[in-house]
């Protein structure tokens, strides 16, 4: 209609005389947009407000189920967002792919206007149409900062993908998002859900050789004894296993160094065994192995993975509440993390 053309082209006059005149403030176009999904679209806020006043229906969809708030949102038009939210919109419409404004701030990594639509009362929580909730979305494309703000809403880590079964950690490892696993292991995210490949999240880091990965898992006290993987036939396989059979031996050496061994991998280290185009680094690291799967683990990191485990999700601040000296609890933590590496590789 001509209102529409008003408000798309920024013609607030014209748009006033438009309505004097008894045009229809809420009719819409040929994709069911309304005068206010494009005034919200453009973030224009003059016209926006006298849309408002004059009462225009701010919960209105268009042909994709789309409001004016997750155009609004979707645009990061933040100005647009917090007079649509005084206006009451309702925040937890969700269009045809059962996406909501707080799916659209997260896959867009606009993290003011998360904490604009937290603050209102938007759901964190609501699935979307592939099993994705707004924090899924904030990991998939890699916004730290969007995630940062929906751990801190205490949302759910845990929830899981409908057609994979991947976690919100899943996903960040599979995708080598280093710095979200490291938030999402902070914040007590699960490492032991299985998807629907029977994988765990630390599976992946391990397959495709993802050191520092396994290094954070370690440091945040992942239990790393988990089964990584179970097959079909009931038959599961280690972290450790796993990595001695993709000749990952750097992690296999990580993993061994805190106790992690799994002395079933013994025939990956068999002093016949020639790994293909080993380089001497590899090589060094594999006659490491060879010695360590001929010795048994010290009762002073069996001591350490009994606490650790005993302890689970957020070590840091259960150790730190424990009554013990100041060397045991960095012992326990895992404070000198590469120097105990490195002295227990020579």
């Amino acid at each position: 209609t001509a209102l529409h053309f008003a408000v798309l082209r920024h013609k607030l006059a014209c748009m006033l005389l438009l309505i004097r005149a008894g045009a229809k403030i809420d009719a819409k176009d040929t994709f069911s947009n309304s005068p206010c999904h494009y005034a919200a679209d453009d973030g224009y806020c003059q016209i926006l407000d006298r849309l408002i006043r004059r009462g225009v229906n701010v919960n209105t969809q268009d042909i994709t189920s789309k409001t004016p708030l997750m155009k609004a949102v979707r645009n990061n038009k933040t100005d647009a967002v917090i007079r649509l939210i005084r206006a009451n919109c309702n925040m937890n419409i969700t269009d045809r792919n059962y996406d909501m404004a707080l799916h659209y701030a997260s896959r867009n990594g606009c993290a003011d206007v998360i904490d604009i639509l937290i603050s209102a009362g938007s759901l964190i929580d609501v699935q979307n149409y592939w099993g994705r909730t707004p924090l899924m979305e904030a990991v998939c494309y890699n916004h730290k900062e969007a995630v940062a703000r929906l751990l801190k809403a205490n949302c759910d880590l845990n929830r899981r993908e409908f057609k994979t079964g991947d976690t919100a950690l899943h996903i960040a490892i599979k995708r080598n998002y280093t710095d979200v696993v490291g938030l999402l292991l902070k914040a007590g995210s699960r490492h032991d859900i299985y998807n629907h490949q029977s994988e765990t999240a630390a599976y992946d880091a391990v397959v495709s050789n993802k050191t520092e990965i396994i290094q954070l898992m370690v440091i945040h006290n992942c239990d790393l004894e988990q089964p990584g993987k179970y097959f079909s036939n009931g038959v599961y396989k280690s972290l450790f296993q796993i990595a001695s059979e993709r000749g990952h031996f750097t992690i296999c050496r990580l993993l061994a160094v805190h106790g992690y061994v799994d002395y079933r991998a013994r025939m990956y280290f068999h002093q016949s065994y020639i790994p293909p185009r080993l380089v001497p680094e590899a090589e060094h690291v594999v006659n490491w192995l060879r010695k360590k799967m001929q010795t048994t683990t010290s009762l002073q990191q069996l001591c350490r993975k009994c606490i650790r485990k005993r302890i689970g999700y957020k070590i840091a601040e259960s150790v730190e509440a424990l009554p013990m000296p100041r060397a045991l609890k960095d012992y326990v933590l895992i404070k000198d993390f590469n120097e105990s590496d490195q002295m227990n590789f020579k």
